[in-house]
């Protein structure tokens, strides 16, 4: 199983007062795990696996990806 380097944009919600004049700024991530599925739209990477399963998954939308690259080999 690859274990992959993802370099993305998030989303960004806000729960407190701003001030209109406060810039809004990119919200750039990097997710590092391994790559247990992946389709034209979407990739998943999980924290953890196991032979047959995994846990702590985040289902990235392929439209907000930089990068993605593998790591090691």
């Amino acid at each position: 199983m690859k274990i992959v380097r993802v370099t993305w944009h998030d989303a960004l919600a806000v729960a407190m007062w701003c001030k209109h004049s406060e810039p809004m700024a990119a919200q750039v991530c990097v997710t590092v795990g391994f790559l247990v599925a992946e389709d034209a739209a979407h990739v998943m990477i999980a924290a953890t696996v196991s032979e047959d399963e995994y846990i702590a998954a985040q289902q990235i939308p392929r439209a907000m990806i930089q990068a993605m690259d593998e790591i090691g080999g």
